[in-house]
Order: C-alpha cells, then sequence, then structure tokens
C-alpha cells in the first residue's frame, strides 16, 4: 500500500506551474550577444517536462573515424498516430544546428531528418542514429530538436563536443544488456547490465575502479563553507576494453578509464533500484533537509518509525491531511524530476541544481554559456530578477560537475522560499 502511495508521487500533472511569491533581487547580468548565453525563457522549457509531450533522450558519441554520432531514443507511446489512414502512423523531424559555442550562434552547418513509424499494438522504443557532418572545429555545440509532426509539440536539447578528447564520456558507448539499445542513461540498478564500448582505437586496456557513494547533504545556497567527498579507491582492474560487461553488484560508482594519468573517463553511478522514482523512507528523507534543522533533520532520519517522523513533519506544515497530500506530491514529483535531470555522482537531489529545483521550482528564464548555466527567476508583478549561476568544473567523478556561486544575498530569499514549505504552501518563483 505504502509503494503504491509513493509512486503516484510521480504524477506529470500541473506540478512546476505556480504564482511567484516574494521579491526578488536584480543581479548584473553578463553581457553576451547570443539569446542562449543571455538567457531565454523556451531554455528554461528543457527543465519543465509538462512543457511538451514527447522526451527522447538524444546524446552524441564519437566513433571509430572519430567523426561524431547523434543519438535519438524514443519511445512511440509519446507520439501521436494519425487517424485518417487505415494504416496509421507517427512522424518526427529530427533537426540539429551545429554551432561555434553558446556565445557564438551563428549556423556552422545542419541536417534535418524525418521518419515515419507505424502504429504497433504494443509500445516500441526506436533507437536512431545519425551521422552528423564532419566540421572543422575542434570543439562545438550541437543544438537538436525533435519535433511531433502530428501534434506539433517538440524536445529541445544541447550536446557540447570536444573532438580532440580521446579520454572522456563521449568516446563511450553504454549499451543496455536487457534490450541490446544504446543508452545516454548512464546509470545502474543493483545487478543491472551493461556492455561498454570505447569507440577509438587509441587506447588498448580499459581500467576500472569502484567508489563509495557520496551521500553528503550539499551546502544551502547562502553558506560558502566547503566540503569534500572522500574519494578511496577500494579496487582498481585492467581488462581489454571491447567490448567490457558492466554489473552492479552494489551501490557506488563505477569508474572506467583508458589512460590511468587521467582524470576523465567514464563514470557509471549505482544509486538505488528504485532510481530515479523515491519509494523507500530513506529516500524521501533526503530531500528534508532543505527544509528543517539539522536536529530536525536527524531526529526524522534516526527515528524508529521513519515514515511516522515523515507524516508528522509534513502535517505539522499544515495541520490538514488534504493539503498535506499535496505538498509531498509536489515535493517529492520536483525531487523525481531532479533526479532524471541532475544527477552526476550524486542522485540528482542532492547535487546543487537539485536542491534549488525542488524548494525553489523550476527557473524562469535559463541561459547557456561555455563555463557556467545560469538559472534566472523572476516576479511578475515586479519584475525583478535574482540568477543563480552554476559552474561548469571538471571532476574525476562524472563529465561536468555543476556547482553553484553561493552568496550571502540568497539568505532571505531561500527563507522566504522554506518558510513558505512550512507554512503549508507551495513554493514555485
Amino acid at each position: 500500500m505504502e509503494k503504491k502511495i509513493f509512486i503516484a508521487l510521480i504524477c506529470f500533472t500541473t506540478v512546476l506551474i505556480y504564482g511567484c511569491n516574494f521579491k526578488n533581487k536584480v543581479a548584473v547580468q553578463d553581457k553576451y550577444s547570443s539569446p542562449i548565453a543571455q538567457g531565454m525563457e523556451e531554455l528554461a522549457l528543457i527543465y519543465t517536462p509538462s512543457a511538451t509531450t514527447i522526451h527522447p533522450q538524444v546524446f552524441a558519441r564519437k566513433n571509430e573515424k572519430k567523426n561524431i554520432d547523434l543519438y535519438v531514443i524514443i519511445n512511440d507511446s509519446e507520439l501521436t498516430f494519425s487517424k485518417t489512414s487505415t494504416n496509421p502512423t507517427a512522424k518526427i523531424r529530427i533537426f540539429y544546428k551545429i554551432m561555434e559555442s553558446y556565445e557564438n550562434t551563428a549556423l556552422v552547418d545542419s541536417a534535418v531528418k524525418i521518419l515515419t513509424f507505424p502504429k504497433s499494438e504494443t509500445p516500441k522504443i526506436y533507437a536512431i542514429k545519425i551521422a552528423v557532418k564532419p566540421v572543422d572545429l575542434e570543439k562545438f555545440v550541437i543544438q537538436s530538436t525533435v519535433r511531433d509532426i502530428n501534434r506539433g509539440k517538440m524536445s529541445l536539447q544541447f550536446t557540447e563536443i570536444d573532438k580532440k578528447d580521446s579520454l572522456g564520456k563521449d568516446n563511450f558507448l553504454i549499451i543496455k544488456t536487457e534490450n541490446n539499445r544504446p543508452s545516454s542513461e548512464d546509470y545502474l540498478k543493483p545487478d543491472e547490465s551493461v556492455s561498454i564500448n570505447y569507440l577509438c582505437s587509441d587506447y588498448q586496456m580499459l581500467y576500472s575502479s569502484f567508489f563509495e557513494a557520496d551521500n553528503s547533504i550539499p551546502i544551502l545556497p547562502y553558506n560558502s563553507n566547503p566540503t569534500f567527498y572522500d574519494s578511496t579507491v577500494f579496487e582498481i582492474n585492467a581488462r581489454n576494453f571491447k567490448p567490457t560487461t558492466l554489473t552492479a553488484k552494489k551501490e557506488g560508482l563505477y569508474c572506467f578509464r583508458v589512460d590511468t594519468l587521467s582524470e576523465t573517463g567514464l563514470v557509471i553511478p549505482c544509486f538505488n533500484e528504485d532510481y530515479p522514482n523515491i519509494y523507500s523512507l530513506n529516500e524521501m528523507v533526503k530531500p528534508l533537509a532543505y527544509l528543517t534543522s539539522k536536529e530536525e533533520y536527524e531526529n526524522i532520519k534516526n527515528a524508529e518509525h521513519k515514515k511516522l517522523a515523515i507524516d508528522d513533519f509534513w502535517y505539522s506544515c499544515t495541520k490538514d491531511v488534504r493539503k498535506a497530500k499535496e505538498l509531498i506530491r509536489v515535493y517529492y514529483t520536483r525531487s523525481i524530476f531532479a533526479n532524471m535531470y541532475f544527477y552526476d555522482y550524486r542522485e540528482g537531489m542532492m547535487t546543487d541544481r537539485g536542491m534549488i529545483y525542488i524548494v525553489l521550482g523550476p527557473p524562469k528564464i535559463l541561459a547557456l554559456t561555455s563555463k557556467t548555466e545560469v538559472w534566472i527567476y523572476k516576479d511578475k508583478r515586479t519584475g525583478e530578477k535574482v540568477r543563480f549561476v552554476f559552474n561548469k568544473e571538471k571532476s574525476p567523478f562524472c563529465a561536468t560537475k555543476y556547482v553553484l556561486r553561493r552568496s550571502t544575498e540568497f539568505k532571505p530569499y531561500w527563507d522566504n522560499a522554506v518558510a513558505s514549505w512550512r507554512k503549508g504552501n507551495i513554493f514555485s518563483w
């Protein structure tokens, strides 16, 4: 019964659209000529799943010729099939645009591919591979859109490419053993298996290591004290690199490198059997760290009857069972989406972006640059803004780590948001 209640938390319905509750502070914005780097409301829809009906996986990988292949994985259950034909079909339009950077979005090259799918008795998942046109650039960005032609809904995504890098994540292709399909979801469940393929021919051996998972709570946006991850190595093995099968035997980080002197490679986390969903009581406790004091959090975390402690917390915010259920639905649905969007070597809800997303809601404006991702929130009544800047940092445990530029100026806004939740009001900027 409890599991059914938790499953209900992943509903997509009208979860992330709410009014603005308090004033924001205007921050000085970096000046770029590119709309993508300046910030656009349309870009923010990337983190609003209700904005579209299709949610394909889109990712790029290098091939043995050191060119780029673009992969699109799409479930036909999300597509609209024609009703006028005796043989209903769905159509998608895949468009990609190559640009030099987020700051310089001038068209370098582009291509369009239109595909037709017949309606089947049971839903099917299609894996599409498109050879990207070679360009005379070492680094560039691919902007890709996948459009359901019959319904008109679209998914927008960006992929950064470094052709000179033969060591990083883009040189590895993960194949799910259960369906022999490529995947960008490079996290595993316990006992799940994948085949790991190194796509370049520069190296002959693949070195693997295992690290314990990082379960630390991120520090709050207005606190500048750093925290460090204890990355003690537990085991290191070497093997022939093509192909390698990995079966996750325990929760943690499975790391693969083709050069032992390099910090970059492929890292596959194994979080828990339900990820990205949140079913267990231990997982439900984690995001409560953002709304509670340290003492409250420890009391809930160590409670003998953990479910009762969680329920008591939410009921204390509202004194109303119906409103408490609505708070739970929204808060944990955001946590699930944070898991889907923002995971690195930690669960998505435990990252800096996940923390902001859960408490404040999705950004109203999103800006992308070569070094940062910027979330801009805007008060509809006053027009005032506040910006959360996430620096892109290299990490031996993920391709890119996004670290919030913390500031004491965030404290009144953060405190106001937490107070809103604790008074029984769903907060969204």
